[in-house]
């Protein structure tokens, strides 16, 4: 078999990275334009949209209660198999199964395929994945109520409501879905039912959106040592993008 990747470091303890060859990158976009022609998209699902994380949780601002959850090592969690699986519904089962060989490589440590973060189609396989699992179909359900907001941006779930008593009634239901789809959630970084959570280093409630005094500060330092004019601009332009009252206050305070 071809090799599938250049290289692969470890970005942190469990989290690896492939870099995939010429070929392997090739046939990834080519999987992934197949995929995109034929898979409707769900529109909670941001990563694979413009505005991304920002739009994500700009999309709860109506609503006063969250609930924030992380998939942990969600690649991690993507085997071959699953992959196959859920390629079947638009290709027959050898493309399936080709497809997926091309896009799973061999844990570095342990003895199991996982669909690896640097590759060209991980994230369209991953979302797939997602939505055709337990929890997807779960999500898919919630989204439906016109009281809750459901918003996806690759592993983190975001949803609201301003019917507190609901959100109570379903986050026990939340695990037990992830739990069926083997997808497990990272209690660290599960956050409500709350009035505020915060995800992506911004902090959201009712009409209220920020980013967090820690990360302003990291892109204060960002924005002094950049290396042009250019760079500057596109640092101001996503903290505008979240709260312009944070890019005014910076440019006050480096006057």
């Amino acid at each position: 078999m071809a090799q599938k990747y250049i290289s692969k470091f470890q970005l942190k303890p469990g989290v690896w990275v492939f870099v995939p060859t010429i070929a392997n990158a090739a046939k990834g976009n080519e999987i992934k334009s197949l995929l995109e022609s034929r898979w409707k998209l769900p529109k909670y699902f941001y990563h694979l949209r413009k505005g991304g994380h920002v739009e994500a949780l700009k999309a709860h601002l109506n609503n006063n209660c969250f609930i924030h959850l992380d998939i942990q090592n969600f690649f991690g969690s993507i085997n071959r198999t699953r992959v196959t699986r859920c390629l079947k519904d638009f290709f027959s089962y050898s493309v399936a199964r080709e497809y997926a060989n091309e896009s799973t490589v061999m844990h570095p440590r342990e003895r199991k395929t996982i669909l690896p973060f640097g590759f060209v189609q991980s994230p369209i396989l991953a979302s797939i994945c997602l939505e055709k699992s337990t929890l997807g179909i779960y999500l898919k359900r919630l989204s439906k109520n016109k009281k809750i907001v459901v918003s996806v941006y690759v592993d983190d779930i975001v949803l609201s409501t301003n019917d507190e008593a609901l959100f109570n009634e379903i986050t026990d239901s939340l695990k037990l879905a992830a739990d069926k789809a083997r997808l497990s959630l990272n209690d660290e970084k599960t956050e409500g039912p709350s009035d505020k959570i915060t995800a992506f280093n911004i902090e959201l409630s009712n009409k209220i959106i920020n980013i967090t005094d820690k990360r302003i500060d990291e892109l204060k330092v960002a924005y002094l040592s950049a290396d042009s004019e250019h760079q500057q601009k596109g640092i101001l332009g996503y903290i505008a993008s979240v709260n312009e009252l944070q890019k005014n206050a910076i440019l006050e305070a480096l006057d």
